[in-house]
């Protein structure tokens, strides 16, 4: 590989991330959407995962953390 694709591929790592993180962050997916915001967060990661922008350690992480927000999401809709 060389060094232009190798700069490629992390800089379109940072950008999917970044935009995967903004979602998890979106307070109001995670309120009015929350099973939507879930599928879509664990969607995005199994295609970065497919293609070969993250590992497998970073999609169980990815994984973890849609579970997460989508626990606490449900837990507060419960609450009101």
């Amino acid at each position: 590989m060389t060094s232009d694709v190798i700069d490629y591929l992390a800089g379109r790592k940072t950008q999917e991330l970044q935009l995967w993180h903004s979602l998890l962050e979106d307070d109001k997916a995670a309120w009015y959407r929350p099973e939507f915001q879930h599928a879509s967060l664990r969607k995005h990661a199994e295609v970065l995962h497919r293609f070969g922008i993250i590992d497998g350690v970073e999609l169980i992480e990815l994984n973890e953390l849609a579970d997460a927000r989508y626990g606490h999401a449900v837990e507060l809709m419960k609450s009101c």
